[in-house]
C-alpha cells in the first residue's frame, strides 16, 4: 500500500460471531462456524481490502477468542497495535440464529454475550496509551458508531473524547442504531447520537434506524435536520441517496446475489471513505460503496474476505 494514503482508524468493538452451519433454531443447531464481527472491526478489514490502509483502537480478552480475533485482522492487513488486551475480561461474542429464507435471504437475528467483556472496560485512559497515540498521529480519519456509546459509560466518555479532540482529522459516524442497547432510554439516545451526527464530517445510516430513531426515513428531510456534515448518506433496500454540501447523488442498488444482508453496510461505508479519502467525486464515492457492500451479501460471514 502506498505510504502517502491516508490511515482510517476504526475505534470500537470487536466480537466473536458464532454462524450456525444450518438454518433453524438455535436449540437445534449442533455446529457454528467462528468468524469476527463487530461494525467498525468489518469496516476496517473492508478499508483494508480497498487499498486503504486501517488501524482497530479498541480492548479484547487475554483469550483464545482475542488471540483469534488479533489474528484475523493481520491476515487482512489491519493494523492492531492499538488494540489493549485485558487480563482478566473476556472478549465478547454473539451468535447468529438463521432463520429460514424469503426469496433467497436469510432472515438473521443475533444473540449478543458482551456483557463485562473487554471492551466493555473502554475509557478515555485508553486513548492516551502510547500505542493509540502513534495511531491517532497517523490518522487521516477516525471512524466511529453509535454502538460503542451504548455498551458502557467509559466507551462513551472516550468516543466523546475522540470527538473534542480531533484536531485536524476527519470523524465519520455511523448510526447503526441497536435499540436492545439503548432499551428505556430512547429519548437520551436521540439526544447522543444525534449529537455525534450533528458534529461528524462524514455521516451513514440506514432509512431502518432513521426510520426508528428520528420518525423518517426521507433524505431530504434527514439532510434538513443534519445540515452541518459535509457528507450525508443514506442507505436503502433499493440503493441509496448521498449529499455533498448540496450535491445530491441517487444510486440504485448493484444487481447481486444475496445470501444475507449483515455487515453489507459496514462494507458499503467503507466503501465510501474510501472514495472521499481518494478525492473521488461524490458519485465515485458512492459507486464504490456499492461495489464494496454486494462483497458480503452473497455470505454469512459479516465481513469482506
Amino acid at each position: 500500500m502506498p505510504e502517502h494514503t491516508p490511515l482510517v482508524a476504526c475505534f470500537g468493538e470487536g466480537l466473536i460471531a458464532l454462524v450456525p452451519t444450518s438454518t433453524g433454531p438455535l436449540e437445534d443447531v449442533r455446529t457454528f462456524e467462528r468468524s469476527l464481527a463487530g461494525a467498525e472491526w468489518n469496516v476496517a478489514i473492508a478499508l483494508a481490502s480497498a487499498h486503504t490502509p486501517s488501524a482497530v483502537i479498541s480492548r479484547l480478552g487475554d483469550d483464545g477468542f482475542g488471540r483469534f480475533l488479533l489474528s484475523a485482522l493481520d491476515e487482512h492487513g489491519v493494523d492492531t497495535s492499538a488494540i489493549e488486551i485485558d487480563p482478566t475480561a473476556p472478549t465478547g461474542l454473539y451468535v447468529k440464529e438463521l432463520g429460514p429464507a424469503t426469496q433467497g435471504v436469510l432472515a438473521s437475528s443475533m444473540h449478543y454475550y458482551r456483557a463485562m467483556s473487554a471492551a466493555t472496560r473502554i475509557t478515555p485512559a485508553l486513548l492516551e496509551t502510547p500505542a493509540v497515540q502513534r495511531v491517532l498521529a497517523k490518522a487521516r480519519l477516525v471512524h466511529t458508531t453509535g454502538i460503542t456509546p451504548a455498551i458502557s459509560d467509559g466507551a462513551r466518555a472516550a468516543q466523546d473524547a475522540l470527538f473534542a479532540e480531533r484536531g485536524d482529522r476527519l470523524i465519520s459516524f455511523d448510526l447503526n442504531w441497536r435499540p436492545m442497547l439503548w432499551e428505556g432510554r430512547e429519548d437520551e439516545a436521540r439526544e447522543v447520537l444525534g449529537g455525534y451526527m450533528a458534529r461528524a464530517d462524514i455521516v451513514q445510516c440506514s432509512s431502518s434506524d432513521a426510520a426508528a430513531l428520528f420518525g423518517t426515513s426521507d433524505a431530504a428531510a434527514l439532510r434538513a435536520a443534519f445540515p452541518a456534515p459535509r457528507y450525508l448518506v443514506v442507505t436503502r433496500e433499493d440503493g441509496s441517496v448521498a449529499f455533498d454540501g448540496a450535491e445530491r447523488v441517487d444510486a440504485p442498488a448493484l444487481d447481486a446475489t444475496v445470501v444475507e444482508t449483515i455487515g453489507a453496510g459496514d462494507a458499503f461505508a467503507a466503501g465510501f471513505l474510501a472514495g472521499v479519502l481518494a478525492g473521488l467525486s461524490l458519485a465515485g464515492c458512492v459507486a464504490r460503496a456499492h461495489r464494496l457492500a454486494t462483497r458480503v451479501l452473497g455470505t454469512t460471514r459479516d465481513h469482506v474476505d
